[in-house]
């Protein structure tokens, strides 16, 4: 391999390796759209209660979200074609069952039917059943997700709820929310693997709620609840599998290096074909030589 040759892959092979530095602060995944859902999609996570004095894990549960079906559903005179998203959540004396209904078009939530069970001894008993409709839909997330975004709800919300050997109660309240994105993605490492994920948060006079969206899982890899008053950590939720994962998608870097490689490459080897295929002058047949020497323009 002639030395020209040699200089030119090695200066090919060193802008490859250092291209990564030079392009991964300035690409990458700057949105996040809706994610396609099926029947049958699942995510499982781990449940941590913390004393949020200490910082102790003082309990620890389960939450299982799997979309199970589809359904309309209708608030007042509207009908709405949902999701269905069955949500088991157990932890040390009681467990959550819900049946969440989600807006097909955009996953706004429509409607949640709630039952929270006690456990006594090695039993659970129900204890209280919580309808919940919203008017219109409520917007926890609003795709595509970007960087910095803010979007504010503001919905009537309606609950029944029912003890066991009661009558229903009912009231209808004014839900105000003001959701933002965080000025930059977060690299979360949870059981179900390491994510780069969209933080989304909203305030309530006593809490500070915080859903980690990664496109990856099409979900929360991980949620947190804080203490309003000075934000320490009372819930942490992480995601440990789920079966949307797909394979992440190739970052920007990586394609640009892909192809300037294909394409060093490619001048590489028209180079090598040139220089094999082109005669030399010592071994050129006399008669071209003359015909060089007295008709040069033939030849330029």
């Amino acid at each position: 391999m002639q030395k020209g040759v040699r200089k030119t892959l090695a200066m090919a092979f060193v802008f490859l390796m250092i291209l990564p530095a030079i392009l991964t602060p300035q690409v990458g995944a700057t949105e996040a759209q809706q994610p396609s859902f099926s029947v049958g999609n699942r995510w499982t996570y781990k449940v941590e209660y913390l004393d949020p004095d200490t910082g102790n894990v003082v309990a620890n549960g389960t939450t299982i979200r799997e979309i199970i079906g589809e359904a309309n559903v209708t608030i007042d005179t509207t009908t709405y074609n949902c999701f269905v998203v069955m949500t088991n959540h157990t932890t040390m004396g009681f467990n959550i069952k819900s049946m969440v209904y989600l807006l097909k078009s955009d996953l706004r939530t429509v409607k949640e039917d709630m039952e929270y069970w006690l456990k006594t001894g090695e039993e659970f008993t129900l204890y209280q059943i919580s309808n919940i409709t919203y008017d219109p839909p409520l917007k926890e997330l609003d795709f595509p997700l970007t960087e910095g975004k803010k979007w504010n709800v503001s919905l009537s919300k309606t609950e029944t709820v029912t003890f066991p050997g009661e009558p229903p109660d009912t009231k209808t309240t004014h839900l105000a929310r003001n959701y933002t994105v965080g000025n930059t993605l977060d690299r979360v490492t949870v059981d179900a693997g390491t994510f780069d994920a969209f933080v989304v948060s909203y305030r309530t006079s006593d809490f500070i709620y915080e859903q980690y969206y990664s496109s990856s899982v099409g979900g929360s890899v991980m949620e947190l609840q804080k203490r309003r008053s000075d934000e320490q950590l009372m819930m942490r939720m992480k995601l440990m599998e789920t079966n949307l994962l797909g394979p992440a998608p190739l970052e920007l870097w990586v394609w640009l290096a892909i192809g300037i490689g294909i394409v060093v490459v490619a001048v590489v080897a028209i180079y090598i074909f040139i220089r094999m295929r082109k005669p030399s002058a010592v071994g050129m047949p006399k008669m071209v030589l003359l015909a060089k020497f007295r008709y040069p323009l033939f030849f330029r």
